[in-house]
C-alpha cells in the first residue's frame, strides 16, 4: 500500500508538472531545455494553482470530483494548453543553454545551495513519510473536508457547513482529495508527502524565478534560511493551507516585481494564475491579491510602464475566481467572513495594541531569526544605493500587507490582542510578510552590488 500510494503521488505530481509546464510554454516559450529546467518549479505551482481553481468552479456547479475526472481534468488542460501554444507559434525546445557563461564561483556557490536545500528536503521526505496528522486544523476540518470530496464526490453541504471554518476556501481539500485518490484511499499519513512535493515546487520556482536577476552567493543563502527558519520549520508540512496561500502569494508578487523591470506579459499572467490560486486557498488570499495587484498598477502608473490594461484584466480575472465559490456558501446561509462593523469597531487603544503586536511578532526571533531585520537593512541600502524603484515596489507591498494583519487583529474585537495561535491569527498572517522578505533580499542586495542600474 505504501509503495503505492507513493507511486500514485508522484504521477499526480508529474501531472500538475505537465499542465503547468505547457501552460507556460504558451505563455512565454520555453526555447531551451535548460529553460524547461530552470522553470520546472514555476511551471508545477502554475499547474497546483489551475487545477485547483478549476475544480473549485467544478464543484461549485456540481460536477462529481474522481479519479478520471482528475486524470480527464489533467489531460484536457495539457491539450489544451498545447494547442494555445502551437496557435501563438511556440516551438520545441532545444538543447543548449542561453546567456553568457557563469562563472566558476557562481557554479561552486549554486551546487553548494542546491547540494544543503537537497540535504533538508530529503531530512523533510522521510519526516513526511511517517508524519501523523496532528495540528488542530488539519484534523478539525482540513482533511474531515477533502475526505468529504473523496467519498461523495463534492462539496458535501453538511461536512462544509458544520466544521469549523466553514467559508474557508477549498483549493487545499481539493489537493487533498486527489492526493487520496492517487494513493488509492484516504492515507492520512503518507499523504503528507503531497505537502512536500508542494513545498519542492515552491523551492524550485523561487530559484528558477531569481536565478538570473540574483547572484547564486545572495539566493541560495535565503533559500536556506528560509527553510530553516523555526516557525517555518514547524508548519511545512503541516496539512493546512497557511504556507501555501503565502507560496502563491510571494511568487505572484515576485512576478509582478520583474515585470515592472522588463514588461514580459506572461509575468502578469501567470501572477494571475497564482494569485487566483491564493484567494482560494485561505481567505487572506484576496487581501494579498488586492495588495499586490494595487501595489503594483501604483508603481505601473507612477512609473509609466506600458500593459497597465493587461495588468487589470489580470487582477480583475483573479478575484472573479473566487466568486463562485463565496455565491455557494452564501447560498446556504453562510457568513462571517468579514469583521461585522466593517472593521471600525475598535477603539483607539486598540489600533496601537494591534501594530505593536503586529511589529513584536515580525521581529521575533524565535519564529523568524534575522530575515525580517535584513530584509529591512536590504530595503534601506536598496533605497539609498540600489534600485530604488524595486525597494519602493517591495516595502510599498510589504507595508500593506503588515497593515492587513494589524487591521485584521483590530477589526475583528472578539479576537485577544496575543501571539497565541489558538486565539489569534497574526503569526501565520507575518508568514507571508517574512517568506516576500527573504524572497525580496537577494534582488534588493543584487541592485546595490550592481549599482541603480535603471532606477533612476
Amino acid at each position: 500500500m505504501t509503495v503505492r500510494a507513493i507511486a500514485g503521488l508522484v504521477a499526480l505530481n508529474v501531472g500538475y508538472l505537465l499542465v503547468g509546464l505547457t501552460l507556460l510554454w504558451a505563455l512565454r516559450g520555453l526555447p531551451r531545455w535548460s529553460d524547461v529546467a530552470r522553470l520546472a518549479g514555476l511551471g508545477y505551482l502554475l499547474g497546483v494553482a489551475s487545477f485547483g481553481v478549476v475544480w473549485t468552479q467544478l464543484l461549485v456547479v456540481g460536477v462529481p470530483f474522481g479519479g478520471w475526472g482528475i486524470v480527464a481534468t489533467l489531460l484536457a488542460g495539457t491539450v489544451a494548453a498545447a494547442v494555445a501554444g502551437r496557435r501563438l507559434g511556440r516551438r520545441r525546445p532545444r538543447c543548449g543553454f542561453g546567456g553568457t557563461g557563469t562563472a566558476t564561483s557562481a557554479l561552486l556557490v549554486t551546487a553548494a545551495g542546491i547540494a544543503l536545500v537537497g540535504l533538508l528536503l530529503e531530512a523533510l521526505f522521510r519526516a513526511a513519510r511517517l508524519q501523523g496528522l496532528q495540528a488542530y486544523d488539519a484534523w478539525a476540518f482540513w482533511v474531515p473536508k477533502g475526505k468529504a470530496i473523496f467519498f461523495f464526490g463534492g462539496l458535501d453541504e453538511q461536512v462544509f457547513t458544520t466544521t469549523p471554518g466553514p467559508t474557508y476556501p477549498p483549493i487545499v481539500p481539493i489537493l487533498d482529495a486527489a492526493a487520496f485518490h492517487a494513493m488509492g484511499g484516504a492515507d492520512t499519513v503518507t499523504f503528507h508527502l503531497q505537502f512536500w512535493f508542494l513545498l519542492v515546487g515552491a523551492v524550485a520556482a523561487i530559484a528558477g524565478c531569481l536565478h538570473r536577476h540574483a547572484s547564486a552567493w545572495l539566493l541560495w543563502p535565503s533559500l536556506v534560511l528560509v527553510l530553516a527558519l523555526p516557525r517555518f520549520g514547524e508548519r511545512l508540512l503541516t496539512p493546512q493551507a497557511d504556507v501555501l496561500v503565502d507560496v502563491f502569494f510571494v511568487v505572484g508578487a515576485l512576478l509582478l516585481a520583474l515585470w515592472l523591470r522588463d514588461g514580459a506579459a506572461w509575468r502578469v499572467a501567470a501572477a494571475a494564475v497564482l494569485l487566483a490560486g491564493g484567494a482560494l486557498t485561505k481567505r487572506e488570499g484576496v487581501l494579498f491579491a488586492v495588495a499586490a495587484f494595487t501595489v503594483t498598477l501604483v508603481a505601473a502608473t507612477a512609473w509609466r510602464r506600458p500593459g497597465r490594461a493587461v495588468l487589470v484584466v489580470a487582477a480583475a480575472a483573479s478575484l472573479v475566481a473566487a466568486v463562485p465559490w463565496r455565491l455557494w456558501y452564501r447560498s446556504l446561509g453562510i457568513g462571517g467572513e468579514a469583521p461585522a462593523d466593517a472593521g471600525l469597531g475598535g477603539s483607539f487603544d486598540r489600533l496601537g495594541d494591534s501594530l505593536r503586536l503586529s511589529v513584536d511578532v515580525l521581529f521575533d526571533t524565535a519564529l523568524w531569526s534575522v530575515v525580517p531585520l535584513v530584509a529591512l537593512v536590504a530595503l534601506g541600502a536598496a533605497a539609498v544605493w540600489g534600485d530604488r524603484r524595486l525597494a519602493a515596489f517591495l516595502g510599498g507591498l510589504l507595508t500593506l500587507v503588515f497593515v492587513g494583519g494589524a487591521w485584521v487583529t483590530y477589526s475583528y474585537t472578539e479576537v485577544p490582542i496575543t501571539a497565541a495561535e489558538a486565539l489569534n491569527p497574526i503569526v501565520r498572517y507575518t508568514g507571508a510578510v517574512v517568506l516576500l522578505a527573504a524572497v525580496g533580499t537577494p534582488l534588493l542586495l543584487e541592485s546595490v552590488w550592481r549599482g541603480r542600474g535603471e532606477a533612476e
